[in-house]
C-alpha cells in the first residue's frame, strides 16, 4: 500500500473510531421536575411530575377525552346522549365507571349510587337551584332512582326505565386522575402526582426522593369559598387519594336551614350523616373517589364495617359531636397524621 493510501487508510479509520465514542457520549436529554395546572371540568388541576418532556397537550387530550365521555354537563359527551336516549353504547371510560359503581353500590348496600342524579338535581345541587322539594315530587323521583335497574351486556347498557340517568361526578375526577397517571407511565414517568379538584393519584416519589405529603383538610363552613385549614399531613405513594365533605357544599333553604349536597338513594332526601369528612386512600383514586362519597351516606358506624371488609383500603372519618368540636376517626391501616 502507498503512503497516500495509508493515511487515507488511517484517517478514515480516526474518524470511526470518533464517531463511535460520539455515540456512546451523547446524553439523553435531562429528566427534570416539571409543573402542568389549568382548568377541566370546572375545577383546577395540578400535575407535577418527573420526565424530560412536558407533556401537557397529552394531558389536555386525556383531560378532554374523559370529558366528552362522562361529562352530563357536556351536550356532546357520551353520557348526555345515554341519558337522553340518543345512544345505549358505552365507551371504555363508560363501562370502567359503570361497573366500579355497579361493585361498590352492592358493597355499599346501595349508598352509592350514579343514578341519584335526577334527586341531587330536585334538591338544588345540579342543574338548578330549587327550594325544599315535596314529598310527593321526591317519590315521583324515587321510581326511577336505581343502578340495579340497569344492566350491561357487552358494551351496551340497558334501561329498565327511559328516564334513568346518570351522573357519575363523585367517581369521574378520581378516574381522570388515574387515566392521567397511565398517561405519564406509558410516556416513561415513573415519579409524579396528578391533583383535579381535589382528588389524587400518586406514585413513585417526590422531588426530595420521599413520599408524597399531602394535607388533610379540617371541615370549615365556607360554602361558595374555599378555606383550607389543615388538620395535618400524610405521606403517600403508589395509591389514589380522594376526600369527600359536605361542610363545602350545601346550600340554605327559605326556612334559613343549611341542605347537604349527598342525596341518600333509599330515601331521596339529604342524609344528615355523623361523617363531616371522609378522606379514602385506594389501590386508584377512582375506588377512592367513590368509598369517600360512600362513606358519607353511611355514617360512621356502617362505614367501618364495611372497612373491616376492604383491607386494601384505608380512610380517615371526620365527625361532629352536634356542638363546634370535631371528632377524627381513622382505620388502623391509615397513614399516621403529622404536623405541618
Amino acid at each position: 500500500m502507498n503512503n497516500s493510501k495509508q493515511t487515507r487508510a488511517i484517517i478514515l479509520a480516526i474518524i470511526g473510531v470518533i464517531g463511535i465514542i460520539a455515540v456512546f457520549t451523547i446524553k439523553p436529554e435531562r429528566e427534570r421536575w416539571i409543573n402542568n395546572s389549568g382548568i377541566t371540568w370546572n375545577t383546577e388541576y395540578n400535575i407535577k411530575y418527573c420526565h424530560h418532556t412536558n407533556l401537557s397537550d397529552s394531558t389536555i387530550s386525556v383531560l378532554r377525552k374523559v370529558e366528552l365521555s362522562v361529562s352530563p354537563f357536556n351536550k356532546k359527551s357520551r353520557i348526555t346522549a345515554i341519558n337522553e336516549n340518543r345512544s345505549d353504547t358505552l365507551d371504555v371510560y363508560l363501562s370502567r365507571l359503570y361497573d366500579k359503581s355497579v361493585e361498590i353500590n352492592r358493597e355499599s348496600g346501595g349508598a352509592f349510587d350514579p343514578t341519584v342524579s335526577p334527586l341531587v338535581n330536585l334538591w338544588g345541587f345540579g342543574y338548578k337551584k330549587t327550594d325544599k322539594p315535596s314529598q310527593q315530587a321526591i317519590d315521583s323521583i324515587l321510581a326511577f332512582v336505581g343502578i340495579n335497574k340497569t344492566d350491561k351486556k357487552g358494551n351496551v347498557l340497558i334501561k329498565s326505565d327511559d328516564r334513568i340517568t346518570f351522573n357519575f361526578s363523585a367517581i369521574a375526577k378520581g378516574m381522570g386522575c388515574d387515566e392521567v397517571g397511565k398517561m405519564l407511565e406509558r410516556n416513561g414517568v415513573t415519579d409524579y402526582i396528578v391533583e383535579i379538584g381535589g382528588e389524587i393519584t400518586a406514585k413513585g416519589h417526590n422531588p426530595k426522593g420521599q413520599k408524597w405529603r399531602i394535607s388533610i383538610d379540617k371541615p370549615i363552613n365556607a360554602n361558595d369559598t374555599v378555606i383550607h385549614h389543615s388538620a395535618g399531613i400524610i405521606e403517600i405513594t403508589d395509591c389514589g387519594i380522594a376526600t369527600s365533605g359536605n361542610y363545602r357544599n350545601y346550600h340554605t333553604d327559605s326556612a334559613g336551614n343549611k341542605v347537604a349536597h349527598t342525596i341518600n338513594p333509599h330515601t331521596g332526601m339529604p342524609e344528615q350523616s355523623d361523617v363531616l369528612s371522609a378522606t379514602v386512600i385506594a389501590p386508584d383514586c377512582m375506588t377512592a373517589d367513590a368509598y369517600a362519597t360512600t362513606f358519607m351516606v353511611l355514617g360512621l358506624e356502617k362505614s367501618k364495617k364495611l372497612l373491616d371488609k376492604h383491607p386494601e383500603i384505608s380512610a380517615m372519618l371526620i365527625t361532629s359531636d352536634n356542638g363546634n368540636s370535631f371528632k377524627i376517626w381513622e382505620s388502623d391501616n391509615f397513614p399516621k397524621m403529622q404536623q405541618h
